[in-house]
């Protein structure tokens, strides 16, 4: 078996790992997952295995859909307990729509770095609400399946086919967004230090 592909299962099984602390902290009420960024990320990730499998990706496709198995079962599994956050404001809906928006762009547009752009900013818009929410409430998540998703996300960069733009940019941003989001559930990035810092 090939390198790579030795990088993508392993990425792809952290992946899995990683939503059972997950699940198991919903169990307890512990942490409150956003649905809409949950469906959103469910919906981007299923897409882009299915495109990136189509035009020739091989084991970076395994992540994708890892994380779409994942993102469906934290969905059903928190509306179920009644314990995922739905919306907080306004701003959650635009976000959830721009989301949609850019998976409409990415489906419909011809250019394939252009479609690669406009799925990580679908993508991003999906998060925002998440990186709100975990802004503003640190234990809201956990560090420990966000944790794994990071790993995961940096084992999937050595199993892209090469490292040109279309092969590398969505992955290498999933990496970066779960570095941030677990940085935020760290408190290394945490309102009351922003806040202190502003006021010096």
């Amino acid at each position: 078996m090939e390198i790579k592909a030795i990088f993508g299962i392993l990425s792809a099984v952290l992946v899995l790992l990683g939503g059972i602390p997950y699940i198991i902290n919903i169990h307890r009420n512990k942490i409150q997952p956003h649905i809409l960024s949950w469906i959103g990320w469910a919906f981007i990730t299923a897409l882009g295995a299915f495109a990136m499998l189509a035009s020739g990706s091989e084991w970076t496709v395994a992540i994708l859909f890892a994380n779409t198995v994942s993102c469906l079962i934290i969905v059903i599994y928190s509306i179920l307990k009644k314990n995922g956050v739905w919306s907080t404001s306004i701003y959650d809906f635009i976000f959830f729509s721009l989301g949609m928006l850019g998976l409409v762009l990415w489906q419909t547009l011809n250019l394939p770095i252009l479609a690669i752009i406009c799925a990580i900013i679908a993508d991003f818009s999906f998060g925002l609400p998440t990186i709100i929410k975990t802004f503003k409430s640190s234990k809201s998540e956990t560090y420990f399946a966000w944790s794994f998703f990071v790993i995961s996300g940096l084992l999937s960069l050595f199993a892209v086919k090469s490292f040109i733009f279309s092969d590398l940019a969505y992955p290498l941003y999933l990496f970066l967004f779960d570095s941030v989001v677990l940085l935020l559930v760290l408190g290394i990035i945490h309102k009351k230090n922003i806040i202190n810092n502003t006021n010096i």
